[in-house]
């Protein structure tokens, strides 16, 4: 199963097994440099009447006459168009951004159809659909093998997220967040949206964990006391170990092009780090003040609960999101807790 959901508006259905397609955005180059170019044809085509006016043999007065009733109409016709055009270059320029605009949020999904079978992934899908669609979100689906290439382990999975998140970007050049989640999580509460839940400057100003350690529990480098929410671009969580890369939103711009460059290193990718794509993170996030800079840090509850959790990490009903990190494990079942939260899940509210 390939394929690419790049950008979506609500009325857009893609099935699985869709070929991949990229948005294409409308160039609006021509439009404004037409109605420019017919101003300054028009204008000639005018100054050349009057000037052939002043050349009419005629007597004196009848040739004044001629020429201020040419000048006139000419005045008009030219007032005429001027206006015609403007409204026209503006109604196509607006025409040209609203197309080239992509969603404002971009849900972003990798997927591993080597370690999940078909069924589970066309729920997970829908998961995503159905939150995309509710709220006007792109979707962008792909398979994590389309990116085996680029990985130095192509064991290591979590290190495909990182190329996963550069094309989604790519694609969609006219959307502001890119929101990363884990095929092993789900959307429990698809009502809430990811601008008023998480993004908006004061909820994400209430939100940030400020002077915590980068590493729990107890690095030396610590959060920022000070810096504004609305400087903050790249919003994750914690778990007790470090950071949770299963869920994760960058905000589009030259920053998050640069982390996403920094983080997928080669040089990280071949160190021999514990956590692989986590401990390169944290690597980042407390040796690099640019990367920590404008990270947030918020509560892992916020979007990325566990159901087997302890304290503030504990998914709880009403929560956003359940992620089943970890469930891969002898002591634990990832189909059976899978169907329980899924056959719990809320549904959209119309």
């Amino acid at each position: 199963m390939h394929f690419s959901i790049p950008s979506r508006s609500a009325d857009q259905t893609t099935l699985p097994g869709s070929p991949s397609f990229k948005a294409k955005s409308r160039a609006s180059s021509h439009h404004a440099v037409y109605p420019l170019y017919i101003f300054t044809q028009l204008r000639s085509v005018i100054r050349d009447a009057l000037t052939s006016a002043q050349n009419v043999t005629a007597p004196e007065k009848k040739r004044q006459s001629a020429r201020r009733t040419l000048s006139m109409w000419a005045i008009a016709v030219f007032a005429a168009v001027t206006v015609f055009l403007t409204i026209m270059y503006v109604l196509f320029a607006n025409i040209a951004t609203s197309d080239s605009a992509g969603p404002r949020v971009v849900l972003v999904l990798g997927l591993d159809n080597g370690k999940y079978k078909e069924d589970y992934l066309a729920k997970i899908i829908e998961n995503r659909r159905e939150y995309a669609d509710a709220h006007k979100y792109g979707l962008y689906v792909r398979n994590m093998s389309d990116f085996k290439g680029s990985v130095h382990d192509a064991a290591k999975l979590g290190w495909y997220k990182l190329p996963l998140m550069r094309s989604a970007m790519q694609d969609n050049p006219g959307s502001t967040y890119f929101w990363y989640l884990d095929q092993n999580a789900i959307i429990m509460n698809p009502n809430l949206n990811i601008e008023s839940h998480i993004t908006d400057v004061k909820r994400l100003n209430s939100l940030v964990l400020r002077d915590v350690p980068v590493v729990p529990p107890d690095s030396t480098i610590r959060t920022y006391r000070h810096v504004p929410a609305d400087r903050m671009k790249f919003i994750i969580s914690q778990d007790h170990e470090g950071f949770q890369t299963g869920s994760f939103i960058l905000k589009n711009g030259e920053y998050a092009w640069y982390v996403l460059d920094a983080w997928f290193d080669k040089l990280y990718q071949e160190y021999k780090f514990q956590k692989a794509e986590k401990s390169s993170l944290e690597h980042l996030a407390q040796w690099h003040p640019t990367v920590l800079s404008k990270m947030a840090i918020i509560p892992q509850r916020i979007f990325n609960a566990y159901p087997n959790g302890v304290g503030d990490s504990l998914y709880q009903d009403g929560d956003f999101v359940a992620s089943l990190a970890g469930c891969d494990t002898p002591e634990r079942s990832c189909v059976r807790e899978f169907e329980r939260l899924w056959d719990n899940r809320g549904r959209v509210v119309n």
